[in-house]
Parts: C-alpha cells; structure tokens; sequence
C-alpha cells in the first residue's frame, strides 16, 4: 500500500496533547537514548532499523521494522531514512500495553492513507490506545497538579504531602499506578511544558528556566538523553508545534 507520505515532502510537526505526544516529519539521526514513554515507531515509507541495549551490556542485533513498540526507559537505537511518526504513550498505560503484530500493521495502514495533519488522538485511535486513568485519587490528586505546574513538586516530599503519604509510601503508590519513578514522569511533563511554550513563542532559555531546568544545557543534555537529538536540532528542522488537542 503507497502512502501519501511517500507522494509528498513530510515537513515536521510535533503534537502534544495530555501526557501524550507525537512527532511525525523526517527521519532524524538519533543518538541512543531512552524514552520516558512507551513509544511506538511507525515508518511512513521505507523500513528503520533498531536494536537495544540488552541486560548483559551488549547489543542486540539490527532488525529491520516497518512498526515496533519501544519500551518505556529501554536504551535503544533507531535508524530511519524516510519519513517517521512516534507516538508517545501516556506513561500511565505503558505496563498494559499489549499490542499484537497485526494490531500495530493495521494501525500503521489507518495513519497511511490520512492527511499528513492528521490529529494526534486521530493516530492514537488508529491503534485503539484509549484513556486510563489510575484508580488512586491521592495519586491523581498529584497528576492533576503536575499538568498544572510540571515544574513543581522540586522535593518529593511536597508530592507525597499532597497525597497525604509519607514519601517512601508516595514512591511505592505512585510506581504503582503510574509504572515510573515520580522524578522520570515528571521530567517527562516539565519537557511537554517546554514546547508549549516555545509553540507560544518563548525563547528555549526561557522555556527551559520556566520549566524548571537550570539552563538551556541542563535541558539540551536531558532532552537528548530521552529523545536522541538536542531541543535546538529539533527547532533547526523547522518543526511546527501543535497544542490544539493539548486538553484534558
């Protein structure tokens, strides 16, 4: 099946939207890095390679992939030369995260034959990834208030006082339901707060400081390590920045 992205120059767009988001445009040359979120990897023509780092210090071995789901926190490495979507899972679904082969094939052949403005909870669906939301209201209590203000909650203890736990219970509680470490979700929200603001216009230093980070190389070297290239390799791309679904 030919898809309209192997028609037409793919420009690229990241979306973001609650706890999710999504890049499609080129393929980038990514360094080895780990994502937060469970990531699904979709070519848009050709075929990319990935390996990953395996637990006795090596790595596996190329294989050739035209759809892959990407572990959360997993160091890999991805190779593309066509245009590619990656859909960024909200952390809170990835343990159940159990999509099968032909699942992914047919996800991949609803986003082929769409516009390449399609939505993000247009590509979500495709794959019949719905909402979840954890069964804990304290926990939810201190989701909420990270959407709000991912640059708060510097000291776990403010979360945990937020959930009325002691720190070593809201550690326990909060792996639990949302399967990570508090500091690797919220990390991961204070970088979508970085690119809405720069969608709003502001500097990356300035998106950087208002996020929370110490400088502009404080969150370069963070964003690499999580996306495989820096905040200003993505900008130099000319990428456009959608947050008209970025509601809960």
């Amino acid at each position: 099946m030919e898809s309209i992205f192997q028609k037409t120059p793919v420009f690229p767009r990241i979306c973001i939207g609650p706890a999710r988001a999504m890049y499609i445009g080129p393929g980038l040359d990514l360094v080895p890095h780990m994502n937060v979120a469970t990531t699904i990897a979709v070519a848009l023509a050709d075929a990319f390679e990935l390996r990953f780092w395996k637990p006795r210090k090596q790595w596996s071995v190329w294989k050739s992939s035209v759809v892959s789901v990407i572990p959360s926190q997993s160091l890999h490495h991805l190779k593309s030369t066509g245009p590619m979507a990656f859909l960024y899972l909200d952390p809170l679904r990835d343990r159940c995260l159990s999509l099968k082969d032909q699942t992914l094939l047919q996800g991949r052949e609803k986003i082929f034959g769409v516009s390449q403005e399609i939505s993000i909870n247009a590509a979500f669906d495709a794959f019949g990834l719905l909402p979840n939301r954890p069964k804990d209201s304290r926990i939810s209590r201190v989701l909420s208030e990270i959407e709000r203000s991912p640059n708060a909650f510097g000291r776990i203890q403010d979360a945990a006082s937020l959930a009325s736990l002691s720190p070593s219970r809201f550690r326990a509680r909060f792996d639990a339901e949302v399967g990570l470490p508090f500091r690797r979700y919220r990390l991961w929200r204070r970088m979508a707060m970085v690119m809405r603001n720069i969608s709003a216009g502001v500097s990356l230093t300035d998106a950087a400081l208002a996020a929370g980070f110490s400088s502009s190389a404080h969150l370069s070297t963070a964003f690499k390590t999580m996306f495989g290239l820096s905040p200003s390799d993505v900008l130099s791309l000319g990428v456009t920045i959608d947050v008209s679904e970025d509601k809960v």
